[in-house]
C-alpha cells in the first residue's frame, strides 16, 4: 500500500495578523467601547482584543484600541493624560448627570457671566477628590452600578482622588458652555459638570463630551470604523497601526542579535551576555523593552533584585 505524505506540522509559533498592534478609533456617538469592539473583530477576523480606558456612549473621540499580541502591553502605556472638549448645560441637573438621563431639577438663579464661570473652574483644578456617578460602570457586587441605579438603588462609591490639569473655557451661549479639559485617568467629566453647577448654584450637566486625547494618542490619530473598513478592502492596514516605538518610549530600552530569538521566546533570562546590547541605568523592577536586530519588540522585560545583574522576561511578544 503507497504511504499517505506525512502532514504538515504547525508551528508552535504562527506569524501574527496584519492586524494586530494598536488602532486608534474615533468612536461615533451612541456606541459603546464594547461595540466598537465587536465591530473590530468582524472587520479583522481576530477576537483577542482590548481598549484602553471606555468611553460613555455619549462621547465621541479617542479610543485606543490594542489588538492581538498588543493586548500584551497595555499595563506599559502611559494613560496620562486624557484631554476632552465639552459641553456644560447650566440650568438643570439629571439623574445621570448627562444629557442621555432624565431632567430631575431645573434652577430659577441667574445663569453665571464667564468670569464667573471661570473663577469657579479655576477652583477646580489641581487635587481633588471626586465622587463616581452612580450610573457607571464602577462594580458593586460584581454588577456596574448602573446596574443597581436603574432598579432605583443608587450605589454611592467612596470619593476617589483625581486631577485636573487645565480647565479652559471656549465659549459661552446662554446656557451651554464649551469647555476643553486635561485631566488625570478615572475621572468623571459629567461629574466635574454636575459639581460646577452645584458650586455655581445653578445646576448643570454634560451635553456633549469629545476625547481628544488619551495618554500618547491625540485625536489626529484616530479613524473612524469606516474609514479602517475601507483600509481593510484596500489592504492598508498597516498605514493605520501605530508603531510600537513612540508608544513605549518612556521605557529603557536593550537590543539582542538574532541568536536570541528563541531564547527569548522560551523565556530564558537575559544576563549581560555577547550579543546583548549595554543595559540602561535601571532600577530592580524597572519594565525594560528588549528589541530584536531589526529594531521590532519581542518582549518585556524588568531587572531582578539579584547581585548578578539579570533581566526576568514579563511580557514576551514574539
Amino acid at each position: 500500500m503507497r504511504a499517505l505524505p506525512a502532514k504538515p506540522v504547525p508551528s508552535k509559533f504562527s506569524e501574527p495578523s496584519d492586524w494586530e498592534g494598536i488602532l486608534v478609533v474615533n468612536k461615533s456617538a451612541g456606541m459603546t467601547s464594547n461595540r466598537v469592539i465587536q465591530c473590530l473583530r468582524k472587520i479583522t477576523g481576530l477576537q483577542k482584543m482590548g481598549y484602553l480606558g471606555t468611553l460613555d456612549p455619549i462621547a465621541t473621540g479617542v479610543l485606543p484600541i490594542c489588538i492581538g499580541w498588543a493586548t500584551k502591553i497595555i499595563p506599559f502605556i502611559p494613560d496620562h493624560p486624557k484631554g476632552y472638549r465639552a459641553v456644560m448645560v447650566l440650568g438643570g441637573e439629571t439623574d445621570t448627570q448627562d444629557a442621555t438621563g432624565q431632567i430631575i431639577s431645573r434652577s430659577q438663579e441667574p445663569l453665571p457671566d464667564r468670569k464667573r464661570m471661570e473663577e469657579v473652574l479655576k477652583e477646580f483644578i489641581g487635587l481633588q477628590e471626586q465622587v463616581p456617578p452612580s450610573f457607571s460602570a464602577l462594580k458593586y457586587k460584581g454588577k456596574p452600578l448602573y446596574h443597581w441605579a436603574r432598579r432605583g438603588i443608587p450605589i454611592v462609591k467612596p470619593p476617589r482622588r483625581i486631577t485636573f490639569d487645565s480647565i479652559e473655557v471656549l465659549s459661552m451661549e446662554g446656557e451651554r458652555v464649551a469647555f476643553e479639559v486635561f485631566c488625570s485617568p478615572g475621572t468623571y467629566i459629567r461629574t466635574l459638570c454636575h459639581d460646577v453647577g452645584d458650586r455655581l448654584g445653578c445646576g448643570a450637566y454634560l451635553g456633549e463630551l469629545e476625547r481628544i486625547q488619551s495618554g500618547p494618542f491625540p485625536l489626529s490619530q484616530a479613524l473612524t470604523l469606516e474609514r479602517i473598513q475601507q483600509a481593510s478592502l484596500r489592504e492598508e492596514i498597516g498605514a493605520l497601526k501605530i508603531p510600537i516605538d513612540k508608544i513605549l518610549h518612556h521605557l529603557p530600552q536593550i537590543w539582542v542579535e538574532g541568536q536570541w530569538k528563541e531564547k527569548i521566546r522560551q523565556g530564558r533570562f537575559l544576563n549581560q551576555d555577547p550579543g546583548i546590547s549595554p543595559w540602561p541605568q535601571v532600577e530592580p523592577g524597572m519594565p525594560v523593552c528588549v528589541k530584536g536586530p531589526k529594531d521590532e519588540l519581542w518582549a518585556i522585560y524588568q531587572k531582578e533584585v539579584n547581585i548578578k545583574p539579570t533581566l526576568k522576561p514579563i511580557r514576551v511578544i514574539i
